[in-house]
């Protein structure tokens, strides 16, 4: 697992990094912001697999499923991304699948309104006995939204049915995976769901 926040030498590397259509997409990200932290967490990724893969970072090809989800073709490392305006976290496995999310609330939200919305009865129940709302809300969406990465689907407008809290029809339990809820450094909330490796470890870029 990776964690990080705009580096600002990442713009002095990211034209021998990111391909063309990178700096493009990047290029077309409205906010100064999100666009630093957009090339950062690219730049992160490129450079890491590089070091994995021992090949140049800008000849790294991804694949897309059906869903629009990056992976490496022939390749038996996994990994994910997941980002917010001034942070990143990826995770990456070897010889079995990730999925990973990061969220930080803005205020603005209508929690009980999401909850209804996207949460099963379980997981409802568990938000209804919160001291904090916010904390258990971002909990169970996080670990909601890194299951559907895993899976490589991503976030559906189906969520309701998809159980990821108690231990009768929950998803993660039934699957057999691996998962962890945690507080990163700008105090957002990351979730990671993975197979095989009993446990991974934790880098902090910032």
């Amino acid at each position: 697992m990776v964690y990080g926040t705009f580096n600002p030498e990442d713009l002095e590397s990211m034209s021998r990094i990111l391909t063309p259509e990178e700096l493009n997409f990047a290029g077309k990200l409205k906010h100064q912001d999100q666009r630093n932290t957009w090339i950062s967490c690219h730049v992160t990724l490129r450079s890491m697999l590089g070091e994995f893969l021992e090949m140049d970072p800008q000849n790294i090809i991804f694949q897309k499923n059906r869903f629009g989800r990056s992976y490496l073709q022939d390749s038996n490392l996994f990994f994910n991304i997941s980002h917010t305006n001034s942070s990143f976290l990826m995770g990456y496995n070897k010889g079995g699948k990730i999925g990973v999310d990061l969220e930080n609330l803005s205020g603005d939200e209508d929690i009980p309104s999401l909850i209804d919305y996207a949460f099963s009865g379980a997981e409802t129940e568990y938000c209804r006995n919160a001291v904090e709302l916010s904390v258990r809300f971002l909990e169970l969406w996080t670990l909601k939204e890194a299951f559907l990465k895993y899976s490589g689907i991503g976030l559906t407008d189906f969520l309701k049915p998809i159980n990821v809290y108690g231990s009768e029809l929950n998803e993660l339990i039934y699957n057999k995976l691996n998962y962890s809820t945690f507080i990163c450094p700008g105090n957002e909330t990351g979730s990671v769901v993975y197979s095989n490796n009993p446990s991974l470890s934790c880098i902090w870029l910032c």
